[in-house]
Protein backbone atom coordinates (compact mmCIF):
# COMPACT_ATOMS: atom_id res chain seq x y z
CA UNK A 1 0.00 0.00 0.00
CA UNK A 2 1.78 2.99 -0.96
CA UNK A 3 1.81 6.39 1.40
CA UNK A 4 -0.16 8.65 -0.93
CA UNK A 5 2.88 10.84 -1.44
CA UNK A 6 5.48 10.70 -4.01
CA UNK A 7 8.87 8.67 -3.78
CA UNK A 8 12.37 8.55 -5.11
CA UNK A 9 11.15 6.65 -8.00
CA UNK A 10 8.32 9.00 -8.94
CA UNK A 11 10.31 11.73 -8.58
CA UNK A 12 13.40 10.55 -10.86
CA UNK A 13 10.76 9.93 -13.45
CA UNK A 14 9.93 13.59 -13.17
CA UNK A 15 12.86 14.75 -13.29
CA UNK A 16 13.74 12.49 -16.17
CA UNK A 17 10.46 13.94 -17.94
CA UNK A 18 11.66 17.26 -17.46
CA UNK A 19 15.17 16.69 -18.83
CA UNK A 20 13.86 14.83 -21.65
CA UNK A 21 10.78 17.72 -22.75
CA UNK A 22 14.29 20.18 -22.72
CA UNK A 23 15.88 17.95 -25.53
CA UNK A 24 13.56 17.60 -27.05
CA UNK A 25 12.63 21.14 -26.97
CA UNK A 26 16.75 21.76 -27.90
CA UNK A 27 16.86 19.04 -30.80
CA UNK A 28 13.37 20.55 -32.13
CA UNK A 29 15.12 24.43 -32.68
CA UNK A 30 18.22 22.93 -34.09
CA UNK A 31 16.29 20.92 -36.33
CA UNK A 32 14.40 24.35 -37.42
CA UNK A 33 17.52 26.28 -37.61
CA UNK A 34 16.48 28.41 -34.36
CA UNK A 35 18.51 29.37 -31.77
CA UNK A 36 18.80 26.58 -29.24
CA UNK A 37 18.28 28.96 -26.21
CA UNK A 38 15.50 31.59 -26.91
CA UNK A 39 13.47 28.58 -26.49
CA UNK A 40 14.03 28.78 -22.71
CA UNK A 41 11.76 31.54 -22.88
CA UNK A 42 8.77 29.56 -23.98
CA UNK A 43 9.16 26.90 -21.71
CA UNK A 44 5.84 25.90 -19.88
CA UNK A 45 6.27 26.47 -15.94
CA UNK A 46 7.93 23.72 -14.35
CA UNK A 47 8.37 22.53 -10.70
CA UNK A 48 12.22 22.64 -9.53
CA UNK A 49 13.70 22.60 -6.54
CA UNK A 50 15.65 26.47 -5.12
CA UNK A 51 18.56 26.66 -3.25
CA UNK A 52 19.27 28.93 -0.78
CA UNK A 53 16.90 31.80 -1.86
CA UNK A 54 17.55 35.23 -0.04
CA UNK A 55 16.52 35.54 3.58
CA UNK A 56 15.95 31.70 3.50
CA UNK A 57 18.78 29.43 3.70
CA UNK A 58 18.15 25.66 2.22
CA UNK A 59 16.70 23.85 -0.51
CA UNK A 60 12.84 24.96 -1.15
CA UNK A 61 10.16 23.44 -3.95
CA UNK A 62 9.30 25.98 -6.40
CA UNK A 63 7.96 26.44 -9.37
CA UNK A 64 9.97 28.39 -12.48
CA UNK A 65 7.08 30.67 -14.23
CA UNK A 66 9.64 32.51 -16.57
CA UNK A 67 13.51 32.80 -18.09
CA UNK A 68 15.45 35.53 -18.99
CA UNK A 69 19.06 35.96 -20.59
CA UNK A 70 20.83 38.94 -18.42
CA UNK A 71 24.59 38.84 -19.38
CA UNK A 72 25.11 35.95 -21.11
CA UNK A 73 23.56 33.61 -18.13
CA UNK A 74 20.10 32.45 -17.85
CA UNK A 75 17.69 33.35 -14.79
CA UNK A 76 14.92 31.53 -14.16
CA UNK A 77 11.68 33.57 -12.35
CA UNK A 78 10.71 31.48 -9.77
CA UNK A 79 7.70 31.40 -7.32
CA UNK A 80 8.73 29.21 -4.31
CA UNK A 81 6.92 29.21 -0.66
CA UNK A 82 9.68 29.48 2.01
CA UNK A 83 8.59 28.00 5.78
CA UNK A 84 5.78 26.02 6.50
CA UNK A 85 2.62 26.76 8.48
CA UNK A 86 2.02 30.36 10.27
CA UNK A 87 5.37 31.38 9.48
CA UNK A 88 5.44 30.28 5.52
CA UNK A 89 6.03 32.91 3.26
CA UNK A 90 5.65 33.10 -0.87
CA UNK A 91 8.95 35.15 -2.94
CA UNK A 92 8.62 35.61 -6.33
CA UNK A 93 11.99 35.91 -8.14
CA UNK A 94 14.99 36.37 -10.77
CA UNK A 95 17.39 33.36 -9.47
CA UNK A 96 20.58 32.09 -11.38
CA UNK A 97 19.66 28.59 -13.11
CA UNK A 98 22.62 27.47 -10.86
CA UNK A 99 20.08 28.13 -8.18
CA UNK A 100 17.78 25.68 -9.89
CA UNK A 101 16.95 22.09 -10.16
CA UNK A 102 14.29 19.93 -11.75
CA UNK A 103 12.07 18.52 -8.98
Amino acid sequence: MGSGGWGRQEARRSADAFRDAHAAERARAARAGQPVDGNRRRMPPRHCWVTDPPTAPGRWPGVVVGWRSVDGRWEGRVVVVVGAGADAGVLDLWLGEEQLAPA
